[in-house]
């Protein structure tokens, strides 16, 4: 399994965070070098817990992450395009299953399943007139297979009075056909995201990029404690920092 440098970095900062908040615990009631050792032997046990959780649980949010921004990327080129160039694609599709594909009447039609195929993808999404005219279109003995990214629930329901003519296939079962054969649009268009202006949010405290922030603080207090008269008030307020530290990068 490849490390990445994020994943060593994050390590480093829970061995030294966890090593400071435990001196800060132990220097009360051990000697100084007892309490080097514990404090140091504890920061390697959670670092190695708190490594084995995040890069786990981060691995498997970026992989579906990912999968989900690879979706809506392919979503919305389908959109995008008009039916035929979609047709062309799909055709593409069931030719790759095996099936012989006849191009007419604004679909596929394929003999062998008995079914004609329609792609209605775009932003203003199915209606129950394109549900009839894809109705309108097919044999007696077809039934037809309408593509969109989605269906609202009147139309699902409108859909299922044909007796089982008209079958609905959302996004996901478009794009389970493209990736099962290799042929998901390449460059697909990604919408750009939209900027959010800045503004004074107590949620930006809880930003999980300010834990080095508090991380430093933390370090700088302890640090301080030790030339200070007064040493209670900078060790608290380092402890804080470091456990507050801890929290954002682990939760």
């Amino acid at each position: 399994m490849k490390i990445k440098l994020s994943e060593i970095l994050d390590a480093a900062f829970y061995l030294v965070a966890g090593f400071f908040l435990s001196l800060i615990a132990f220097n009360y009631f051990l000697p100084r070098p007892a309490s080097y050792v514990l404090s140091a032997t504890l920061a390697v046990i959670f670092t190695l817990f708190a490594v084995k959780i995040c890069v786990g649980k981060n691995r498997g949010n970026f992989s579906e992450s990912e999968k989900e921004r690879k979706f809506l990327a392919v979503m919305t080129t389908l959109n995008l395009s008009g039916e035929k160039a979609n047709a062309d694609l799909f055709e593409k599709v069931f030719r790759a299953e095996g099936y012989a594909v006849e191009k007419k009447r604004g679909g596929l039609y394929i003999a062998d399943l008995k079914r004609a195929v329609f792609f209605r993808f775009g932003f203003d999404g199915e209606t129950k007139t394109d549900v009839v005219k894809c109705f309108n279109k097919i044999p007696k003995d077809f039934k037809a297979e309408i593509f969109s990214e989605s269906f609202d629930d009147g139309v699902k329901e409108f859909a299922g009075r044909f007796g089982g003519k008209i079958v609905l296939s959302d996004g996901r079962r478009a794009y389970e056909l493209l990736e099962k054969n290799s042929l998901l649009p390449e460059g697909s268009f990604v919408l750009p995201e939209k900027s959010v202006a800045k503004r004074l949010d107590f949620r930006r405290l809880l930003d999980k990029k300010r834990a080095k922030n508090y991380l430093a603080f933390g370090l700088l207090f302890t640090f301080l404690s030790y030339f200070v008269p007064i040493k209670g008030y900078y060790l608290v307020f380092g402890a804080v920092f470091l456990i507050f530290a801890l929290i954002l990068r682990l939760f």
